[in-house]
């Protein structure tokens, strides 16, 4: 595998049999997981080429490398990227995955993106539902915009009438805790959009404590919400959610494959975060052990086993969050 894709050491190896092999599931539904085609990305984008192509193929050696010895199936979202030809890119994803009965996908989804094109991807081309993303508001604030700026009313009426599934990337500082998100989250599940069910990525967006903590007694009482645990790193989010909440509304997911194959996490400094890669910071000294950063994603995935444990989640719940629980929700013929 290209290493700007994945460079897998022998600390990551010795991280996975020291401290997950023994608790993550043998099955494993991925509700978080891109595809990238450069192709399809216009030569001027900033976006182009950063990162290599990963296909069906690459997902799934990549899956193979870091989940040694798991059954994988996968939610496909469509991959944000300016320059993005977006039906060329959903045209793609659809003839990867090639119509797998265990595999279900959201087609990416813009602002300007015809009504008409949406419908058809849901009903001919195997989509459950949206990607839809801050990176193409049409405010073009990507910090500050609300949901209606990269999902505009007559998309969500849309969803509604259809009872799609949207993953969604919520905007603004506190993202789930802010308050113009739960109103417009409230407003859309309980009055206007009634059969849209919502994936709020990243446990709707809480890479620090204080947006699930502040988002959380109002989200708990809403319906048709589900979260996905991908890429946070903090534990504290999890154990808020872990808490609080219903397991059987959690769905688990990677955010693979660059977000989360550098060493390193998203590391919190207060009520801030950013991606801290490792191997980018040359004062780095480990003077005192021989043990080393590991991949993002084993990050995630001891945040998610210590919540775990500490808020007294068992085995049979440990199994719905990693696929019992797609696997049910997404109608997955999958035992």
């Amino acid at each position: 595998m290209h290493p700007k894709l994945l460079d897998y050491r022998e600390h990551d190896k010795n991280f996975w049999y020291e401290e997950l092999e023994d608790w993550i599931p043998k099955k494993i539904y991925d509700c978080h997981i891109h595809m990238l085609n450069n192709d399809l990305i216009d030569d001027g984008s900033e976006h182009k080429n950063i990162f290599p192509d990963a296909d069906l193929k690459v997902i799934n050696e990549w899956h193979n490398i870091l989940f040694p010895d798991r059954e994988i199936n996968n939610l496909f979202l469509g991959r944000p990227a300016l320059g993005t030809d977006v039906k060329a890119h959903n045209e793609f994803l659809s003839k990867e995955i090639n119509s797998n009965k265990l595999t279900r996908s959201h087609r990416l989804t813009t602002p300007t993106d015809s009504l008409n094109d949406i419908e058809n991807d849901i009903k001919h081309n195997g989509f459950q539902g949206l990607k839809v993303y801050r990176m193409y508001s049409v405010t073009g604030d990507i910090a500050n915009c609300v949901i209606e700026d990269y999902l505009p009313h007559e998309q969500l009426e849309l969803a509604n009438d259809l009872g799609l599934w949207i993953t969604l990337h919520m905007s603004r500082e506190d993202g789930c805790g802010d308050e113009k998100n739960l109103k417009d989250l409230e407003n859309f599940t309980t009055q206007k959009y009634p059969n849209i069910k919502w994936i709020l990525a990243h446990v709707a967006r809480s890479f620090t404590y204080r947006p699930i903590q502040r988002g959380i007694d109002t989200l708990k009482n809403l319906p048709n919400i589900w979260y996905d645990l991908s890429a946070v790193t903090d534990i504290r989010p999890f154990i808020t959610l872990f808490k609080n909440e219903n397991h059987k509304r959690f769905f688990y997911g990677t955010d693979g494959i660059e977000s989360v194959s550098f060493h390193g996490s998203y590391t919190t400094f207060a009520h801030a975060h950013n991606q801290i890669e490792t191997d980018n910071i040359e004062s780095l000294k480990f003077l005192h052990t021989t043990n080393r950063p590991v991949i993002c994603l084993y990050e995630n995935l001891i945040a998610i086993k210590q919540a775990a444990i500490f808020c007294e989640l068992n085995r049979e719940q440990i199994e719905d969050i990693f696929w019992k629980n797609a696997v049910r929700e997404f109608n997955v013929p999958w035992d």
